[in-house]
């Protein structure tokens, strides 16, 4: 039983939580009204996504595109060393899963696609043609040119969005420079250092290629030979391939993985001989798409 004292107070008390619980469903009833255009556009979304994205896996597997005429089309173009498999919504990009290659298979891809990254990159530098040494010590957000009879050398600490080069002699990277886009060909060798690092690389070297330090890159290296240690990250999906030199009428391909290196996608001399230290580490999860092979997923434009 309530006191008496107290039953004056009870009234008002429970009149201010009725009012209090009225406030709050009525707010939640228009905050409800007010998100149905939102979950509607999530869940239209969201089907969207599943569609393009089953249309996707069902294209990796093999099937026809008119075995599901319901699902949006799937384009296919090389995108670089990968490939970019699109619909209308939503792109991918893909490599190939690990298996056996033959020499034969490596060395057809390999020739098509150093055709293939010479003649992208001669497009953008076509009219930036420049003679003798060339040294940057300061980066832009746009970089590009074509050196003829000289040497490339980069040594700064800025941020590039895009450079994309074509050399006739050497080129040298080092300090920390950080590259969104890097796409070199050049004829001599090809050396990192320091701290560089490139979200995304294309290199051909008719010579040899060296990455030291504490260098960070992702994407595809083509050269004669490599040698990458010390504290070098080769980051998924990246693929590091010597084509070899001619020795005395014969084509001897090799690399080396030493210190603490690791690249984490492929590492291959196709052919010829690869050396990785104990210490060193490579994984064998991704090769690139101008192989033969069962297409896999990476990643997502």
């Amino acid at each position: 039983m309530v006191p008496p004292s107290s039953r004056g107070f009870v009234l008002p008390l429970v009149a201010i939580l009725l009012l209090s619980l009225t406030l709050l469903f009525t707010t939640l009833l228009k905050s409800t009204g007010r998100l149905n255009p939102v979950l509607a556009r999530y869940k239209s979304d969201f089907e969207q996504f599943y569609r393009a994205e089953s249309a996707v896996l069902l294209h990796l597997h093999g099937f026809p595109a008119d075995y599901y005429p319901e699902l949006p089309r799937v384009q296919v173009e090389p995108f670089g060393p990968w490939e970019k498999i699109c619909t209308e919504d939503i792109c991918f990009m893909s490599g190939v899963s690990p298996h056996g290659v033959s020499y034969w298979d490596w060395s057809s891809g390999m020739s098509s696609y150093r055709a293939d990254l010479e003649r992208r990159i001669q497009e953008r530098v076509s009219d930036s043609s420049m003679y003798g040494n060339r040294r940057y010590f300061q980066g832009e957000p746009l970089m590009s040119g074509a050196v003829h009879h000289g040497d490339l050398e980069m040594n700064f600490s800025d941020s590039v969005r895009s450079a994309n080069f074509w050399v006739e002699g050497t080129a040298l990277f080092r300090g920390n420079a950080h590259f969104d886009t890097l796409r070199l060909f050049a004829l001599g060798d090809v050396s990192m250092q320091g701290e560089v690092s490139v979200d995304y690389l294309e290199l051909f070297s008719q010579g040899s290629f060296r990455a030291e330090g504490d260098v960070r890159f992702r994407g595809m290296v083509l050269a004669s030979n490599f040698q990458v240690r010390d504290r070098v990250r080769g980051l998924y999906p990246t693929a590091v391939v010597a084509f070899g030199q001619v020795v005395f009428g014969i084509n001897v391909p090799w690399g080396e993985i030493l210190g603490n290196a690791s690249v984490d996608g492929v590492a291959e001399t196709p052919g010829g001989f690869l050396n990785v230290e104990s210490s060193a580490d490579v994984k064998r999860t991704m090769l690139p798409a101008f192989v033969d092979g069962h297409r896999k997923i990476w990643g997502r434009l």
